[in-house]
């Protein structure tokens, strides 16, 4: 939360904790740490509170009228930082989508509202709320900005499509792990790399050349953190897709964050609730380089006995960037297989398919069977739902025969 705080440009001048079983439906903590509160804001001119929680709309002005403070809370808090790294056209859309949604049930008259004209023929009655006006305009707003994400998600789904034999790798993983500064170094871009929390909420695509072939797109994604409130999962959904349609994740760990287990949960939990935790995952332990002795050689020995198919680096060493290439070369090689196919000639098509798709190791023609006869090698999952439609194929032309 500190962390937080100070990337939204906040100079943090005191923290305060308190353990209790239930919150306070009316200040979220008690009254006489509220107190405590007050007296601090008070001594040390401070001007707004932040809590590490989500709070109700209540609970928020309970708080700011009894401290005379402006009140924050986690989500609130996420959403302005998000807001400032916010560049491209795509990830502001999303960003404001993600704060209306979250202040639709809350609202706040964030809207400046025309003054409405009472009195006269057909304007009496009791009228119209102005929370209502207030729902259905951000309803409508709200409608406008999923109809523009799909747009560009309909764009986005068409580059894609283009890429033909490329392997999407994506790089996920807890906020400020290193992932832009790995980026870099494999593709030789210059994407914002800082010791910055949420530094890159925009996705940047680049080749990079894995060995043996593998022609690759390496994809870096935003970064996650603990409690990533939904309505942001919900709103980043068409930059999520890149995590959802990778072939690998090359999931990035700080492991001089003595927190990083516990962060290496938080991002799982992500990617379970955006369905890609079942990707082929390969664990990279960043920033070696910030720790060493003893204690280092020891941890690398328990976490390689945990985790076997891992790989250790630090991001600013050339030799550990080419054994990441080697190691993502070793994944994507063991995912391909080779096979004979019977392809009927009528079947252009799924030639050409193929040739976008696989490598072709030989293609012969015979007359006889009026079909391609096709060496290939490529994933094997790939190769065994071709040979599926390949049967179904062939059963109904024997059932039209």
């Amino acid at each position: 939360m500190e962390n937080l705080s100070k990337t939204a440009g906040v100079s943090v001048e005191a923290k305060i904790t308190q353990t209790f079983e239930k919150q306070n439906p009316t200040f979220y903590i008690g009254k006489g740490k509220l107190e405590e509160i007050k007296k601090i804001c008070h001594h040390k001119k401070v001007t707004t509170l932040i809590f590490n929680d989500n709070l109700s709309q209540s609970q928020v002005k309970n708080i700011s009228a009894f401290t005379r403070c402006k009140v924050i809370d986690r989500t609130q808090l996420i959403l302005d930082i998000f807001a400032i790294h916010a560049k491209t056209n795509r990830a502001k859309l999303q960003v404001e989508l993600a704060q209306l949604e979250y202040n639709y049930s809350r609202l706040k008259h964030l809207w400046g509202h025309l003054s409405r004209i009472e009195g006269g023929i057909g304007t009496r009655g009791p009228g119209e709320k102005q929370i209502e006006i207030d729902r259905r305009l951000i309803q409508k707003r709200i409608q406008h900005l999923k109809e523009k994400l799909e747009e560009i998600r309909q764009i986005t789904y068409t580059k894609r499509s283009n890429r033909g034999k490329f392997k999407v790798i994506a790089l996920v993983g807890y906020t400020n792990a290193g992932k832009s500064t790995i980026f870099n170094r494999l593709t030789q871009a210059n994407v914002t790399a800082v010791d910055q929390l949420f530094a890159t909420i925009d996705p940047s695509s680049r080749y990079i050349p894995v060995p043996k072939g593998n022609h690759s797109i390496l994809t870096d994604t935003i970064g996650f953190i603990k409690d990533l409130p939904h309505c942001l999962i919900e709103s980043f959904h068409s930059t999520l897709v890149e995590v959802i349609n990778a072939d690998l994740l090359l999931h990035v760990i700080d492991l001089s964050e003595p927190d990083f287990e516990s962060n290496m949960e938080a991002v799982n939990s992500v990617l379970k609730e955006i369905g890609a935790d079942d990707i082929d995952t390969c664990l990279v332990f960043n920033k070696t380089d910030l720790i060493g002795g003893i204690g280092f050689k020891l941890l690398k020995k328990q976490l390689k006995e945990r985790y076997p198919h891992t790989i250790f680096l630090s991001a600013v060493e050339d030799s550990d960037m080419k054994l990441l290439l080697d190691k993502v070369c070793e994944r994507l090689e063991k995912r391909k297989g080779e096979t004979q196919l019977e392809i009927p000639m009528k079947m252009e098509k799924l030639i050409a398919f193929l040739e976008k798709k696989v490598e072709i190791i030989s293609m012969d023609c015979d007359p006889e069977k009026d079909a391609y006869i096709v060496e290939v090698r490529g994933e094997r999952e790939l190769l065994s739902e071709v040979k599926e439609q390949l049967e179904k194929f062939n059963q109904l032309e024997y059932i039209n025969s």
